[in-house]
């Protein structure tokens, strides 16, 4: 690298030499004519950077003559451009006086007759470099030749913007030919680097980053792939610049939804908004010239998601958070890393969506209502759109997904999963990510575009166990007495579970269903142990109690005659409450009740430790009625 700056710095004297070279050598003289300089994106590796226009002009000639030159270019970065035919010919081009599409005449290696587009050659051992071969300049009495490098793909990942300030991609010629060109060059950024893309995580109206903690206990969305499902949040993807999103190809007509048209027919130096083909023509400069693989795609990948959490994604985008006039399309849900799949065959939404979220925009598609489940595999995933429809107009374009996370509570079977510090995520960028070992040169299989793996990942999914701890400090079932215990699950609080309601009153709280181990501290009237000091009930629904004595059991706890001590209830729901009765058998004689104390969590020192006496199911904080 510090070899090729010297080479560069060289290059670059000599190419400033050669833009004062005395005129008694040559007549002939060229100046860099002004271009767009387009913003690219730094996560790009194959970016169309601008053209290189030159005017040239003999203003003393007195009859036609033609200079034969050999042009070089050479890049500050990586050239990317496709390789397109055998001896690494790419589909960057050399054209002289813009000829119209019908009337390009190509040249290659092979010297052509009439020849008006040459095609740039890979050199070896260089990537930074591209050879125009045997190039016939025409100069004419009172005319001026014009120039064009157009097509050259660049990896922008080269030329990160730092300091707030953009990066820049920078180019020279050099020329060798029968005849002295000099050459004035007034700029040598052909690219603006700038970062491309912004992710985020958010709720649904857009107005807020989404929720992402859940509890095992309370059930949420619909794992029924029958039933219409609501969306719960937005994967939001805004770009940096202007025209960062971009289709694969760019019609005249700027029809929002018929993007697919080619840019064939196009004179050279047409800018082709918001697209990520370059100069096409067909008849003449082949399929593969100047010709994208797919629009810009935007990538999702899930990660640590717990056992037992299902993810559903929107196939296309919804009107919160999307710029009107853009457009994604779902085209894959099992590559992670965002090559397969096609916008011609996209995936086919299968379940159905309620537009929670904003519907498409496209009232009369309804096939883009629609959502289809993400596959996991040990907790990973991936979902890709492809962009069909974006807009240059402000402000910076944003589009946005609809996702849904869905279980089933099963707290008795930890289901689902805890996350216990490691949190599911969600991490949005550009796609495809390549990795091989082409992924930063000239080649003629990598796809265009092609992007660096630097996603941004956000919170989307923690699960934390739903737990109430009780504790009985007093129960008894020897010498005559018996205690009863009720726990009641109280988190079926809204009329409108209740047969015939229709009110959310007095609360609103989501039913929860769970289990109580009870953990029994104490001993048997002969001073030894319990054989089952610890035991499960069976799951307790919302509404719904377990009852049962020391000395008879029920509600699936085995009976404990004869023990005396205290007992601590770890219920896998909220909202749960007891109530104790110690009497004698029968209840003739003496009896009394108490609530339970609810055990919170720990503060460090409520045990005399810093945390939660080993072994215990519960922490402590302090005792609440």
């Amino acid at each position: 690298m510090a070899a090729f700056r010297k080479w560069f710095l060289v290059l670059a004297v000599l190419a400033v030499i050669a833009g004062t070279v005395d005129t008694a050598y040559a007549q002939v003289q060229c100046v860099q004519a002004a271009v767009n300089v387009p913003r690219v994106r730094a996560e790009g590796r194959a970016e169309l950077v601008g053209d290189v226009v030159l005017n040239c002009k003999d203003d003393k000639a007195s009859a036609n003559t033609t200079i034969l030159a050999n042009i070089m270019m050479f890049l500050n970065t990586n050239i990317t451009s496709r390789i397109v035919s055998s001896n690494n010919m790419t589909e960057a081009l050399l054209a002289i006086n813009e000829p119209l599409p019908n009337l390009q005449v190509l040249q290659e290696l092979t010297t052509v007759t009439g020849a008006n587009v040459w095609r740039a050659q890979k050199l070896p051992g260089s990537d930074k470099s591209i050879m125009f071969w045997n190039v016939a300049i025409p100069i004419a009495p009172g005319t001026t030749t014009s120039i064009r490098i157009t097509n050259v793909r660049a990896n922008a990942v080269e030329a990160q913007p730092a300091g707030g300030l953009p990066g820049a991609i920078t180019f020279i010629l050099n020329v060798q030919s029968n005849t002295p060109l000099p050459i004035t060059i007034y700029s040598q950024v052909i690219a603006n680097v700038l970062t491309g893309v912004t992710f985020g995580a958010r709720n649904c109206t857009d107005g807020g980053d989404i929720s992402t903690g859940y509890t095992q206990c309370a059930g949420q969305g619909s794992t029924d792939v029958t039933a219409t499902h609501d969306g719960r949040g937005l994967l939001k993807f805004t770009e940096g610049f202007d025209s960062a999103f971009k289709v694969v190809k760019r019609s005249t007509l700027r029809v929002p939804y018929s993007d697919l048209i080619e840019q064939d027919k196009q004179p050279l130096g047409y800018i082709a908004d918001s697209s990520e083909t370059g100069y096409v023509n067909t008849p003449i400069l082949g399929t593969k010239t100047g010709v994208a693989d797919t629009g810009t795609r935007l990538l999702v990948r899930f990660a640590n998601i717990p056992q037992g959490v299902r993810l559903f994604v929107t196939v296309g985008q919804t009107v919160n958070g999307t710029t009107l006039g853009s457009r994604g399309v779902l085209v894959s849900v099992t590559d992670p890393t965002g090559i397969g799949g096609s916008v011609g065959f996209p995936v086919v939404g299968t379940v159905s969506y309620s537009a929670n979220c904003g519907h498409s925009g496209i009232l009369s598609d309804s096939w883009y209502d629609k959502m289809v489940e993400v596959p996991l595999y040990g907790g990973a995933g991936s979902a890709t759109w492809e962009i069909t429809a974006a807009t240059s107009n402000p402000p910076l374009e944003t589009v946005a997904f609809g996702i849904e996370v869905a279980f089933d509570a099963a707290p008795q079977n930890n289901l689902p999963a805890l996350t216990l510090g490691t949190d599911g995520t969600v991490a949005g960028s550009f796609a495809p990510i390549i990795m091989s070992d082409d992924k930063d040169k000239m080649s003629a299989t990598a796809p265009i575009p092609r992007f660096i793996d630097s996603p941004t990942s956000k919170t989307l999914v923690t699960i934390t166990a739903c737990v109430t701890n009780l504790l009985f400090p007093f129960v008894s079932a020897r010498g005559g007495f018996d205690t009863g215990i009720a726990i009641s699950n109280t988190t079926l609080d809204n009329s409108v579970n209740l047969t015939g309601g229709t009110s959310k009153r007095p609360f609103n709280t989501k039913a929860q269903s769970g289990a109580c181990t009870l953990y029994y501290f104490g001993d048997k009237e002969d001073g030894t142990s319990l054989a089952k000091p610890v035991q499960t009930s069976g799951v307790i629904a919302g509404g719904k109690q377990v009852v049962y004595t020391l000395f008879g059991g029920g509600g699936g706890i085995d009976a404990t005659p004869g023990f005396q001590g205290y007992i601590i209830a770890t219920c896998n729901f909220e909202l749960a409450h007891g109530f104790a009765f110690i009497s004698d058998l029968g209840a003739q004689k003496l009896a009394m009740g108490y609530l339970p104390l609810i055990i919170q969590k720990s503060v460090g020192s409520a045990r005399g430790g810093s945390s939660a006496t080993p072994g215990l199911p519960w922490a402590f904080e302090g005792l609440v009625q």
